[in-house]
């Protein structure tokens, strides 16, 4: 019975000390005291978001979302960062939309593969089953492909056929009518003049595929020629055909037309970016309720930041139409509310503003009906402090056609704007204007959502505006509605704290 609880004893002593081992390979002296540090200052950071997706690797530069895909009850979404080996893709997942896990496996460059970091791309479901994630291979001037059977989408395999599309940029790849399709990117203007978005296919995903030619059949007026087709992702809509994309230049836009299994031919062209926005890298996914849902990368319009922001989910529809995308949040964003309050109805006389006196914070969710009237220019502030230093004004021009934020007076403290893609002036433009049209008698519906420096706006479920500001003083919590000219009538007002969904 000795010699039993004796070597029941080494084998847990062992163990602890095999454990310990392990433990001292990837815990050093300090990680957990800085760990702390970090995570105290994340949640100590006035601007930082807390319930929008948002990144903590800070100089790993977290960008593009990538490789979106529903699979078995769980959302899967990847991003892009850069680490000491390349460019890796972290993978996410979450059953809500707004609590998600980290993974600890990253889709990587291994010793023996031909690209030296992994880029953007997309993720589907092929035919036998596997999940296929299609990235740019950097170093190989083209294309790449890695699959997984795992439940947990953590372990991949590469073909050793790699790239199997070359020459090739930022690909969208799919499965449809027993063959696979990839779009790859045009070229990016950095390059030069970028060269229009190629169509591929072929039998298999591991074997190389062919190139069938130009994806466009033309391109449509009010599209400049430098802009490229960055980060496509292309899906079906009721009987219409969608391509989301970016212009490294202008941002999130997509278009609506046919689609013949050949080519696309864009019938509508829609920005989801305007000058002075930062909404880049769209990425969507078709989830089990039949919902086509988008995120994009919200870059920070300072420096010194860790430009890590996704914007919130949002649900797109088609138009009656079918010549616009509708976009409206995710009703799971529900899940997050507390501590209701409300607004009686009430008028504004002409040229006057009201604060309300129920309804404030800078983490806030607010659902409003407004009848205009005879108005032409009106709308709500945001973040404004009592002085009315700082404020945010969301604008309704009637006779403009337009949505517009303006950050004129969103801070005290002027940032050092970071130039990165978009922001390319010397004098960034204030305010982002996006066009909005209020048909004669209808009421404006906004949905205004607020995360300490994001903003979100949602106009009529046709229009949604997303904007990076930085507030300075403590009271910058108050809100107030105001017209211009005419009175406007306040017809119902409802808010919602909402609670933190990132852990730190």
């Amino acid at each position: 019975m000795k010699s039993f609880a004796f070597l029941f004893t080494a084998l847990f002593f062992l163990q602890v000390l095999s454990f310990a081992q392990q433990q001292s390979d990837t815990i050093r002296p300090g990680d957990i005291e800085a760990a702390r540090r970090i995570h105290h200052a994340e949640i100590d950071d006035p601007i930082r978001p807390v319930w929008h997706l948002t990144i903590a690797e800070g100089t790993g530069m977290p960008f593009d979302p990538n490789g979106a895909i529903y699979k078995d009850g769980v959302y899967n979404l990847w991003y892009l960062y850069q680490a000491e080996a390349g460019h890796h893709w972290q993978h996410l997942s979450s059953i809500d939309l707004f609590h998600w896990r980290w993974h600890s496996k990253d889709l990587m460059h291994h010793e023996g593969d031909p690209d030296e970091g992994i880029f953007s791309g997309n993720a589907f479901l092929a035919k036998d089953g596997n999940v296929v994630i299609a990235y740019h291979g950097l170093g190989t001037g083209g294309n790449c492909v890695a699959y997984s059977s795992d439940k947990n989408l953590d372990v991949w395999e590469k073909p050793k056929t790699n790239p199997i599309a070359n020459p090739g940029w930022d690909p969208h790849m799919w499965f449809q009518n027993n063959k696979y399709y990839m779009i790859s990117g045009g070229i990016p203007v950095s390059t030069g003049k970028p060269n229009p978005p190629v169509l591929y296919s072929g039998d298999s995903y591991t074997e190389p595929l062919q190139k069938v030619g130009n994806f466009f059949t033309t391109d449509l007026a009010g599209v400049d020629e430098f802009e490229d087709v960055s980060c496509p992702d292309f899906f079906k809509l009721e009987d219409k055909w969608v391509l989301v994309c970016i212009s490294h230049t202008r941002g999130a836009r997509y278009y609506i037309g046919e689609w013949n299994g050949k080519q696309f031919k864009p019938e509508t062209h829609h920005r989801m970016n305007w000058p002075g926005g930062s909404m880049f890298a769209p990425e969507t996914l078709l989830d089990n309720k039949g919902r086509r849902i988008l995120w994009a990368w919200v870059l920070d319009r300072k420096l010194g930041v860790s430009s890590g922001t996704m914007s919130m989910p949002r649900v797109l529809t088609l138009s009656k139409d079918k010549k616009y995308l509708n976009i409206n949040p995710a009703k799971e964003i529900e899940s997050l509310r507390y501590q209701p309050a409300n607004e009686q109805p009430f008028t504004v006389t002409a040229k006057q503003s009201t604060t309300l006196k129920n309804v404030s914070g800078n983490i806030l969710e607010m659902d409003m009906v407004i009848d205009p009237a005879n108005a032409k220019r009106f709308g709500i502030k945001v973040f404004c402090s009592e002085d009315g230093q700082e404020q945010t004004p969301i604008i309704i021009d009637i006779e403009k056609k337009i949505l517009q934020i303006d950050m004129q007076t969103s801070s005290l403290k002027k940032p050092d704007y970071n130039e990165f893609v978009m922001i390319k002036e010397a004098n960034p433009k204030q305010t982002e204007d996006a066009p909005f049209e209020l048909q004669k008698g209808e009421k404006l519906h906004l949905r205004v959502f607020l995360d300490k420096s994001m903003l979100e706006v949602f106009a009529n479920g046709r229009q949604c505006i997303t904007q990076v500001i930085y507030p300075t003083l403590k009271d910058s919590v108050h809100v107030n509605v105001f017209t211009e000219d005419a009175p406007i009538k306040v017809e119902s007002l409802k808010s919602w704290k909402l609670f933190p969904a990132m852990q730190w």
